[in-house]
């Protein structure tokens, strides 16, 4: 979760961006709050980062000091998630040279230059690598009700399945979510019903 979005004024800026969605889901869920520049020893406020291409590869520097900080992102980003242990999603935020999902500005040069490219910030794609499967959304997008709703559906969901002490077995778990499944993709809720067919009678674990 980033920090950013009604947790601390840690923005580059100093600036704290409340999020009405976020705190609406503090009462529902524990949050892990982090700010990646923070943690890598970024001050606040700092000279803002930005992404640049070279050589086919992008990496995050700090233009008024001339700083590249790729490295210590990455490995800063690497033990972070592996401490982290099992976690339904990830709320992060967008434009962002280190959380952006999809649209962090990627640019030829570190001081000047217009914008190339536009991608994951750097903590966004070690969060990728790290949970492929997790849900993860920014704060922009989860503006939009029909992909909010998809990612509700998505954490609780996960969340109740690894819950093994209400789901005596996968074909509980089927039942109970046999029409949310279907709304969403019929031929792989055939698939799967198919699959625990075969299995019924068989434990959970």
């Amino acid at each position: 979760m980033s920090a950013c979005l009604g947790f601390a004024a840690v923005r580059y800026s100093g600036q704290l961006i409340p999020d009405r969605f976020v705190a609406t889901l503090r009462d529902y869920v524990d949050f892990v709050p982090i700010c990646p520049e923070v943690e890598i020893g970024l001050g606040v406020p700092r000279p803002p980062v930005r992404l640049v291409r070279d050589d086919g590869r992008v990496r995050m520097v700090q233009p008024l000091t001339g700083e590249d900080l790729t490295e210590r992102m990455a490995a800063f980003s690497q033990e972070f998630l592996a401490s982290l242990g099992q976690v339904e999603g990830f709320i992060l935020k967008n434009r962002s040279p280190s959380c952006a999902l999809k649209d962090a500005k990627v640019h030829a040069h570190p001081d000047q230059g217009g914008v190339v490219a536009r991608g994951p910030g750097l903590f966004a794609c070690a969060v990728e690598a790290a949970f492929p499967l997790v849900p993860k959304e920014d704060e922009g997008r989860l503006t939009h009700a029909r992909i909010r709703s998809h990612f509700l559906m998505r954490i609780f969901a996960l969340a109740r399945v690894r819950r093994l002490e209400d789901l005596p077995s996968l074909m509980a778990f089927h039942a109970r979510y046999k029409l949310l499944l279907r709304a969403h993709q019929q031929a792989g809720t055939k698939a799967l019903g198919r699959l625990l067919a075969g299995a019924r009678g068989r434990p959970f674990l």
